[in-house]
């Protein structure tokens, strides 16, 4: 039993580290107190799109520290833009 219960949480941490952004990546920016684009903007970071979820958004910065720096200026949650975790709305969604 204590043997599955490390599986499970050895599953999660790496769950957890796949979805944290990596450095010149998109992002999904979420702001559940304020405004996703203005910590963008805050941030030094630029607009791709809409994002999958109401009041997220797609963003990118060119420095490394872009991450921290969105949280600082009011991100509640940075991720990696990727359609597999639903922080992108597919092509087939934004056409309609």
């Amino acid at each position: 039993m204590p043997a599955a219960g490390l599986a499970v949480l050895g599953m999660g941490a790496i769950s957890v580290v796949a979805a944290l952004p990596q450095e010149n990546q998109p992002v999904a920016v979420y702001s559940w107190q304020g405004d996703a684009l203005a910590s963008v903007i805050a941030a030094g970071g630029r607009l791709l799109g809409p994002g999958g979820l109401p009041g997220s958004i797609i963003a990118i910065g060119d420095t490394p520290d872009f991450n921290h720096r969105l949280y600082a200026a009011g991100a509640s949650l940075v991720l990696r833009a990727d359609p597999a975790m639903g922080c992108t709305s597919s092509e087939k969604e934004r056409s309609s």
